[in-house]
């Protein structure tokens, strides 16, 4: 009896010991999770809201309060380079493996859903953020025991902006650029988008804000966004309305309290679709036709990204004021300054009075003051419009070939009274004209070629720029050596050419484009404007003609390296703002 008695009492003694623990365990487990909980946040700062950069996410357990407390980090978005500060410990987006990699940004943890086209043996495939088709083999998807997880469409928008600002960033670079190191300085001349990791505490997360935020300025989206392919339809800070599209992308915003604005991307997949829709047309699936957005490739300088702003950052070596002429009212204001005698702004408001509708041609004067934006070495020539009207004789093959005959018949009827410089200008006319089509032939190639520009022959544009930059340093030596000023023949030209009786603004010629009359009107008034130039002081003729001549075929490389791309300017109040703006 005492035996069994014994085992009894064990057996009970065992099973209350093991209640107990079970007890415990779960006692532990709800301590534990009610701890847990305290991590306000952490769930939402996992991998599948925050891609790759949920892997930074942790706990800090503060002892005092006997709470956890979640650190998250997410990106701060800017520019660097040309003129914009570098920053410790910034990674480039430049789109090559490495950059990818030390940025957080893979294709790898999202996924987009690709549209096929094809009957299962042949198929076309597009890729997310890719404007061309790419032709596929259907593949047998290897087995595996690991898995990869997939994530769609519950993300934190900016996860999937940084893949585009990637590729566009990479599309502007050559590959020496693409692919050096993107821990150290951008290269030179050159205006990158880049990151730094910010840590931040779920505690100062606004109660309205559900996702962790990435963080930019007002000024560096504003470029961001027009990079890649986007145009501002709505660009209101003061009201919190930001509204961008292009390029089946959009970026709309919102007003947090207590923190400021916070945009919203998304891609839309619109270009995927045309393009299918076009390879059906191809293979005689559909009939029709198909419209689609001209490809936008931007020179990534501080140079081009001012002028979609409608700012000009005017040539040094030109001695003239920086100016704005994004709309009609800051083209009358810079006329002003150009022009002191108050003529040519005068005849643009009388214009304006008559017409509203009426649009300045800007490319001239964009052309005549600025210095390139463009890189050397490189075959983009894209910058942003500055103002409405893109149209100009120096954007156009037809206003230098016009030129160059012009110029021709001029050196034959006076050629004894004509100096070095202006036959020099001349030659270099012929030899360019000689060697690239694009200088200044008119065949139908050439003005189709015209209609939109992406990129031309790095080479010619190379011969070209280094003719710019030697025409520059030759009126600035003029003006060192003499008393010529280069403001003052900018401004009789502008006066007496540009704003002439029956000239390219009048009303006669409001709705025509003809580069050939403007060139043969200035050629005319040339006379006028040797004899105005002297009353500034400078009585050499001979000499002011070659300052003219070099003047125009200064203007007119510039417009050859160049294609002014249209498109809505961010207003100039906002041009470097450095107001906080956070993506959710």
């Amino acid at each position: 009896m005492s035996n069994a008695s014994s085992n009894v009492d064990t057996n009970l003694a065992a099973a209350a010991l093991a209640i107990s623990l079970v007890a415990l365990v779960a006692a532990v487990g709800q301590l534990l999770q009610q701890y847990f909980a305290t991590a306000d946040g952490y769930r939402r700062c996992h991998r599948s809201v925050m891609g790759d950069y949920g892997r930074k996410t942790r706990l800090h357990f503060r002892w005092r309060e006997l709470r956890f407390e979640t650190l998250y980090t997410t990106p701060e978005i800017f520019l660097v380079g040309n003129g914009a500060p570098s920053r410790v410990g910034q990674v480039l987006l430049t789109d090559s493996k490495d950059s990818r990699e030390k940025s957080l940004v893979h294709d790898d943890g999202v996924q987009h859903d690709e549209l096929l086209q094809g009957d299962g043996t042949d198929y076309q495939k597009i890729h997310p953020y890719s404007n061309h088709l790419i032709e596929a083999t259907p593949k047998k998807p290897r087995s595996t025991n690991k898995r990869k997880k997939i994530y769609r469409g519950e993300m934190a928008s900016w996860v999937p902006l940084l893949n585009p600002i990637h590729q566009k960033s990479g599309e502007s670079l050559t590959p020496e650029e693409k692919f050096r190191d993107p821990s150290g300085f951008p290269p030179s001349n050159r205006r990158l988008p880049a990151i730094i990791f910010r840590e931040r505490s779920w505690d100062f997360q606004p109660p309205d804000v559900v996702r962790p935020l990435a963080k930019t300025t007002l000024s560096d989206i504003a470029v961001i966004a027009r990079r890649m392919g986007m145009k501002w339809k709505e660009f209101r800070p003061s009201d919190g309305i930001l509204r961008a599209e292009g390029h089946s992308q959009t970026i709309t915003s919102t007003t947090v309290r207590s923190l400021g604005i916070v945009l919203q991307y998304a891609y839309t997949g619109q270009n995927k679709r045309l393009h299918l829709a076009q390879f059906n047309l191809r293979k005689k699936f559909a009939s029709g036709s198909i419209v689609q957005e001209q490809e936008e490739i931007y020179i990534p300088t501080a140079t081009a990204d001012r002028l979609g702003c409608g700012v000009l950052r005017t040539e040094s070596l030109l001695g003239l004021p920086d100016l704005t002429i994004s709309t009609q009212a800051e083209i009358v204001k810079s006329l002003s300054f150009l022009d002191r005698t108050g003529v040519s702004s005068a005849a643009l408001s009388k214009m304006l009075k008559e017409d509203p509708e009426f649009k300045f041609r800007a490319a001239d004067l964009v052309a005549l003051t600025t210095p390139p934006a463009r890189c050397l070495g490189s075959s983009l020539v894209q910058v942003p419009a500055p103002s409405d009207n893109t149209l100009g004789i120096t954007t156009s093959s037809t206003g230098r070939r016009a030129f160059r005959q012009c110029l021709e018949e001029y050196i034959v009827v006076h050629r004894g009274e004509v100096g070095m410089p202006t036959q020099r200008a001349l030659q270099i006319c012929q030899e360019i004209g000689t060697h690239f089509a694009a200088w200044d032939h008119t065949d139908e190639f050439s003005k189709q070629d015209e209609q939109w520009v992406v990129m031309r022959d790095p080479k010619y544009l190379d011969i070209v720029q280094g003719h710019l930059h030697d025409l520059s340093l030759m009126l600035n030596e003029w003006e060192q050596d003499h008393t010529f000023r280069y403001i003052n023949l900018l401004e009789i030209h502008i006066r007496m050419a540009i704003f002439s009786e029956n000239g390219e603004n009048s009303a006669q010629r409001v709705w025509v484009t003809d580069y050939k009359a403007d060139v043969d009107g200035y050629f005319r008034l040339l006379p006028k404007i040797v004899e105005e130039m002297k009353t500034t002081g400078f009585y050499d003729r001979q000499m002011i003609v070659d300052a003219w001549v070099t003047m125009m075929l200064r203007a007119f490389c510039w417009g050859a390296i160049h294609f002014l791309v249209p498109g809505e300017r961010v207003p100039i109040q906002y041009y470097g703002s450095q107001l906080p703006v956070y993506i959710g």
